[in-house]
């Protein structure tokens, strides 16, 4: 073997060595799910995964199934508890029960469904009460029970070592061992158990697991007695300090991890991971995080993770990640600082200083050792540095010197941010404080440093600092900008200060951070990264940091190393840049996904103790990353479409028509309703570490042209789809990256039944139907038209004669309109004549009046004898003219010729109408006023009025009718 080879060999060794390791400083990262949270019984009796990560747990209540979202139950027909399971290579789920054992299956909808094995058995055996452990065996499956162990293999079930009673049994490399009581282990050889040679001392110990230790030997685990070495011939007790606790505490379960890993949950106190020395590398119980103290079943996942099933609970320990929690005490506080000095390991959080003894190659004393508060350091810790031999830590109280156990105030300036040292000032140390700086000193080299005074000059708080080389100090204030410091020769007085901004070539963010880097003072903003350039007194961008970095979020810290790594912090991530040979730097940021987003802002801290060891400060304390140890990222995981739901238009609720199964064929395509096109899809990616921090990227095929961005969602709903062939497609990426194998759902939407085929055929005939009955609608409308031709020119005839004859008859009444006009006329003018008449005789009768009242007043005055008679014969002359009838007759005569005998038809009707009546009916008739007819007929206006209410009586006339209107209508 030449030494190329023997040198790749090496590597290759220690490479899978670090791929092996599980973390003994800190406690694995632990997710926990209580009973409410996975809706099933308390206790979780078995575990196992199918080759997509989906989850099954053994459970009280049946078998659950989580998908690293969500969690299903599926019960057992006989309600028992379920306890054991095991999944073969067509992920088929076997379950084992209470008289009861069968295997899990998809039905056409990807529903769970449970099948029952137990009908294979004859009757006489189906009493077999509970099958505690299923195994796959010879290419078949083994279930166990106390009093049966059954084989199932091409659909056929037989009896092994019937009529026995067993304990547990134990299947390592396809060999078969029971622990049968009273007789010890034993081992299935053809169709009988034979007892080991050695296997006789375990007759009376309670066996609860066999694991492979080397290639001949076995760790053989029993509940009380502790661990043997079995090399299948002899039996010894494994000798390590860990037997001790173990009888005590009780196993229940093991398990062998990563080759050289055994693990073992007890019923009270946790869980213990042990290395093949018998070391104790891991004990974590409920006092650090577990649910349960009791352990029923233990399982390593394809993630190479931890899953405990416990009394009252589930547990995921993530035990192949390079990072874990620290310290394994809970609440020190928020971390801010952490140093190693003179084999003690200090941790500065908000709650104060902690410290205990720290050897990271001595196991049981890191499991062992508890931290302590450093006695008057409680209270918020800013800074751990040493200087000068001693460890000084920044405090808001003041200034501590540290040693071991104890912390002296040696400066009670409050707020020790950071301390500046340098070698040109030996015995001169520099203090950053909430109110500016502040001056220590020390007699020697050896001796111890004190506090001198405040420097003045200076006031601002001074977080931030780097000594510069011309001894200027670079001070960065959160809330005003940067400063640049000048002291005097004695360190003791500020002589000068500048505060930079804008007009110096400085971005407008003030919370600027100052690093140094390669001896190199760098400066980071939100813009990036600037450098200083003494000769133009003027700032500039560091292009190689700010290529490096890229201006995707902005780096608040960085953390050169002595080996030339850089450590950073940017945006919620912290990685480190890894120096090459050719002073290149490669970033590694996947091991820290895990913890993004829990850092303090502006506090962010790594410590990096040796190649081994480094220490980060999170909200949560401190998290422990060991760099050697490396870890899987590109594991394969898929996608899975869980459930499909449809809402129907006809019902109030949705209905799930897929259930998450699996499938007979992908590629065929499920068909809906054109009421069911609003569908919704609910999928999720198995990952059994930092599940929150998966991303989903999804497609509908058919509606969608793009895939959606990465989002956190696990869910997508559509609504009013079309008819058509879709394909829903979604793929998952992890906190790594990796992206997974996307799973799809195909489906066709139905069209409605206006829009089938059968329709568009039934259209088709409708159509052809409506434009022959078009064709017929037009002859018939051709023919009618024809028709109504011939029947529109007879009427046009009969139209013709029609109106021959109406013009005739027109013509004819007009001559007789003519004739009635000329009659009217005549009447109108015999009318004017006999009004004409009416007023001559009613002027006369006024004059006569007039004149015999003339007369009469003159009769008085005359006192001759012979012409009073004259007078009084002249009067009555005039009497019997102005009383003569002759003008009555006259009119009377004149009256009825116009009016149509209207006093003889009067007469004839109203007999009891005396003359005077007649005469006041004519002149009513006439429509002259009571004023015009009281000389006519020779009374009072008064008499006029009493005459025509005497009428109103002989005519019987109601107060609403009119009396002329009533003359005029006789």
């Amino acid at each position: 073997m030449n030494k190329s080879t023997s040198l790749l060999l090496v590597l290759l060794i220690a490479h899978f060595s670090c791929l092996a390791k599980v973390k003994n400083n800190g406690i694995p990262f632990i997710k926990n799910f209580p009973r409410h949270e996975y809706q099933g019984g308390t206790q979780n009796w078995d575990i196992t995964q199918s080759s997509k990560g989906l989850m099954y747990f053994a459970n009280n209540e049946g078998v659950l199934e989580f998908d690293g979202t969500n969690w299903r139950l599926i019960e057992m027909p006989n309600k028992s508890v379920v306890r054991s399971l095991a999944i073969d290579k067509s992920d088929r789920v076997y379950v084992g029960a209470y008289n009861e054992f069968g295997y899990l299956e998809s039905n056409s909808n990807g529903k769970l469904i449970y099948k029952s094995l137990v009908d294979l058995l004859p009757e006489t055996e189906i009493d077999f009460e509970e099958i505690w452990q299923i195994y796959h065996y010879k290419n078949g499956i083994v279930f166990h029970s106390f009093e049966k162990v059954m084989f199932y293999k091409d659909d056929k079930l037989s009896i092994i070592g019937e009529g026995m009673l067993f304990r547990k049994s134990f299947v390592i490399e396809d060999e078969f061992y029971v622990q049968i009581p009273g007789k010890g282990l034993c081992k299935l050889i053809g169709q009988e158990f034979q007892l080991l040679p050695g296997g006789e001392s375990f007759a009376d110990f309670e066996i609860v697991s066999v694991l492979p230790y080397s290639e001949n030997e076995l760790v053989i685990t029993t509940a009380l007695n502790g661990l043997f070495l079995f090399n299948g011939r002899t039996t010894e007790l494994w000798n390590l300090e860990a037997n001790k606790s173990f009888v005590k505490e009780q196993i229940y379960s093991g398990l062998a991890v990563r080759d050289d890993h055994f693990v073992f949950g007890t019923v009270r106190n946790g869980l213990y991971i042990i290395n093949k020395k018998g070391q104790i590398i891991q004990h974590v119980n409920t006092d650090l995080g577990l649910l349960n103290n009791t352990i029923l079943s233990l399982f390593q996942d394809s993630e190479e993770n931890l899953w405990l099933g416990l009394d009252n609970g589930i547990n995921h320990l993530e035990i192949s990640s390079p990072v874990s929690t620290f310290p394994r005490i809970r609440d020190v506080g928020t971390g801010y600082a952490s140093i190693y000095h003179n084999g003690y390991l200090y941790l500065g959080t908000n709650m104060g200083l902690f410290v205990r003894k720290y050897d990271f190659s001595d196991i049981a004393l890191n499991l062992n050792e508890k931290f302590r508060l450093v006695e008057n350091t409680s209270g918020q810790v800013w800074s751990l540095q040493v200087i000068g031999g001693e460890l000084i830590c920044g405090h808001t109280k003041g200034t501590f010197r540290v040693n071991q156990n104890r912390g002296e105030l040696i400066s009670d300036v409050e707020g020790g941010w950071k301390y500046l040292y340098k070698d040109e000032f030996p015995n001169q140390m520099i203090g950053g404080t909430y109110s500016g700086l502040i001056l220590f000193e020390r007699e020697s080299e050896k001796g111890k440093w004190k506090f001198k005074q405040k420097i003045g000059g200076f006031q601002e708080s001074s977080r931030e600092m780097i000594w510069n080389e011309d001894n200027s100090i670079w001070m960065s204030h959160g809330y005003k900008g940067l400063f640049r410091i000048v002291l005097n020769t004695a360190l003791d007085s500020c002589i000068n200060y500048k505060l930079y901004g804008e007009e110096d070539a400085l971005p407008a963010d003030i919370s600027l951070g100052i690093h140094k880097i390669r001896d190199k003072v760098v400066f980071t903003s939100e813009m990036g990264f600037y450098e200083y350039v003494p000769e133009i007194n003027k700032f500039e961008t560091y292009q190689s940091l700010n290529n490096l970095f890229g201006r995707e979020n902005e780096v608040t810290k960085i953390f050169e190393q002595s080996n030339g790594d850089i450590w950073y912090f940017q945006g919620e991530k912290v990685g480190v840049l890894k120096l090459q040979v050719d002073r290149s730097y490669e970033k590694h940021e996947l091991a820290f996904s895990s913890i993004r987003g829990s850092f303090i802002g502006a506090f962010e801290n790594v410590y990096e103790i040796d190649r081994a060891n480094v220490l980060i400060t999170t909200e949560d304390g401190f998290v422990h990353y060991n760099p050697e140890m490396r870890k899987r990222y590109e594991n394969t995981f898929h996608t899975l479409i869980r459930e499909v739901k449809v809402a129907d238009k006809r019902k109030s609720q949705d209905s799930l028509i897929y259930f998450g199964g699996e499938r007979q064929n992908e590629k065929t395509n499920m068909y809906l309703k054109f009421r069911n096109n609003a569908i919704s899809f609910q999928y999720s990616a198995p990952q059994s570490s930092q599940m929150q921090l998966v991303k989903y990227k999804y497609q509908l095929q058919g509606f969608e042209q793009d895939t959606s961005k990465w989002e956190i969602n696990t869910g997508k709903e559509y609504t009013n789809l079309r008819e058509g062939d879709y394909v829903f497609r979604v793929l998952a990426q992890n906190q790594y990256g990796v992206q997974s194998v996307p799973d799809e759902f195909r489906f066709t939407i139905l069209p409605p039944w206006y829009r089938s085929k059968l329709a568009y055929f039934v259209y088709l005939l409708i159509s052809i139907a409506f434009l022959w009955g078009i064709v017929l609608l037009i002859r018939l409308r051709i023919k009618r038209m024809h028709e109504k031709l011939e029947q529109q020119q007879q009427e046009e005839l009969k139209a013709k004669e029609q109106k021959f004859r109406e013009e005739a008859l027109i013509a004819e009444r007009e001559i007789i309109q003519l004739r009635n006009e000329k009659l009217r006329s005549e009447v109108d003018f015999k009318t004017r004549e006999l009004a004409s008449s009416t007023m001559n005789i009613i002027h006369k009768n006024e004059v006569l009046s007039y004149a015999v009242g003339e007369l009469k007043k003159a009769l008085k005055k005359i006192k001759d004898p012979t012409a009073l008679v004259q007078v009084r014969q002249l009067m009555k002359t005039l009497d019997s003219e102005f009383n003569s009838d002759q003008d009555w007759e006259q009119f009377e005569l004149h009256f009825d010729q116009v009016h149509e005998n209207f006093l003889k038809r009067l007469r004839n009707a109203y007999s009891q109408l005396t003359p005077k009546d007649l005469r006041m009916c004519a002149y009513l008739r006439m429509n002259l006023s009571t004023k015009e007819i009281a000389p006519l007929m020779n009374i009072s206006v008064r008499g006029v009025e009493i005459s025509r209410y005497r009428l109103r009586k002989k005519f019987d006339l109601t107060r609403d009718e009119n009396l002329i209107d009533f003359l005029l209508n006789v």
